[in-house]
């Protein structure tokens, strides 16, 4: 089944329905357990345009699912598309995994009439067939009407990037209209929408039949997760809505932080003996750091070992600890030392890579051994005084 609200018409793509729910198969206790869903079940779009519907396909179990689409109208022509080619079928993935991107493009001919054309996309997967029935109408232009396109509707980057889009604003009616402007956004995302050039200015007058270019804004939360985000535009003058539907791809960003388990940057160490202590690797970014090796910069004679030697990945906010052993060589005089320690994320680039710096005050102590040795040869250096003054003092 489907649920559909009305809404307000766009450029080549009006949407009509807000929510799609998906169609379930005949079998529903299927072990395949396949779901099609459609964001936009019912598409409005003019004559010579396409109309695009997101499909989403997901199964308990991955398995492959061939698509066909029926009731296509002479002269309509439909197609599937998904890694930016025409694809027939599509290998799911399991439900709660990020589904495969897939969508059904219908192309409307320049000389279609008015009215609403009903298709269905099949999907079958074995014995399972789940359909699901879309709607396309084309309207009638005599009116005029309102559209926002996007130059490029996708941007790819991290959260510390700033995301600009610019869009075109089209008044294809007999008059002029203001227009107000806005976007949106998922939770916690900045995002505006204004003119282009117009910094203070928040609508706009756009002549009939004329354009105005506007400028969307977006900065995403340092702790947005990696992935696909959706923005929504929106330009309103009176009655007539036009929105456009914009896309980033946040590649997470790339973080640590170099620290011990208590915070101290110090430890103690004995001439020519091992000494152990800990570092923790902190992912403070929102993408996994992948392959984080550890190197140090001791001073001339000492060794210093980690152990692992590198960390296969660590999640977001997550710490990993490594364990470090330093030997001191024997003469190394009592004092204090300075160990500087790196870890470093594996990357291709930019992408991925990562750094961080922590700087070990050690101070060293001789051995105790050395210190009875030398007490020792005290000693025996008293008791042959006192010999000598004890024999040779009778004289």
């Amino acid at each position: 089944m489907r649920r559909i609200s009305r809404g307000r018409p766009s450029h080549a793509t009006r949407v009509l329905a807000v929510i799609g729910l998906l169609v379930m198969s005949a079998s529903p206790a299927s072990a395949a357990g396949l779901t099609v869903i459609t964001t936009y079940p019912a598409i409005e779009v003019d004559p010579g345009g396409t109309a695009t519907f997101p499909i989403t396909a997901t199964s308990t179990t991955p398995q492959r699912v061939d698509l066909t689409v029926d009731g296509v109208p002479d002269g309509f022509t439909a197609s599937f598309r998904g890694g930016g080619s025409i694809v027939s079928s599509v290998f799911t993935k399991p439900t709660g995994e990020e589904p495969p991107q897939l969508e059904l493009q219908v192309k409307v001919p320049d000389g279609a009439a008015p009215g609403k054309s009903s298709l269905t996309v099949s999907a079958r997967s074995g014995a399972e067939v789940v359909t699901v029935p879309l709607d396309v109408t084309v309207t009638d232009r005599s009116g005029g009407q309102v559209s926002l396109d996007a130059r490029t509707p996708a941007l790819r980057g991290s959260t510390e990037d700033a995301f600009s889009f610019s869009l075109t604003l089209s008044n294809d009616t007999a008059q002029e209209v203001e227009f107000s402007f806005a976007a949106e956004g998922p939770a916690g995302w900045t995002v505006d929408a204004r003119p282009s050039g117009e910094a203070q200015a928040a609508t706009a007058v756009v002549a009939a039949g004329g354009t105005a270019t506007i400028t969307v804004t977006a900065n995403a939360p340092a702790d947005a997760p990696a992935g696909r985000h959706l923005l929504l535009a929106r330009a309103t003058g009176g009655s007539l809505t036009a929105e456009a539907q914009l896309g980033v791809e946040l590649t997470g960003s790339y973080a640590m932080r170099l620290t011990t388990p208590e915070g101290r940057l110090s430890t103690q160490a004995t001439a020519g003996s091992a000494s152990n202590f800990s570092v923790v690797v902190q992912n403070t970014g929102t993408a996994p750091l992948v392959g984080v090796s550890l190197s140090a910069t001791p001073p001339t004679g000492w060794t210093v070992e980690f152990q692992p030697e590198t960390v296969a990945s660590i999640e977001p906010a997550q710490p990993a600890t490594v364990a470090v052993v330093i030997t001191p060589p024997s003469n190394a005089v009592a004092g204090d030392y300075v160990i500087s320690l790196s870890a470093q994320a594996a990357g291709s680039g930019e992408e991925g890579s990562a750094s961080a710096d922590a700087d070990i005050r050690t101070t060293v102590e001789t051995s105790s051994l050395w210190g009875f040795i030398g007490l020792g040869v005290i000693a025996l250096v008293i008791g042959g005084l006192l010999l000598v003054f004890r024999q040779y003092g009778r004289r």
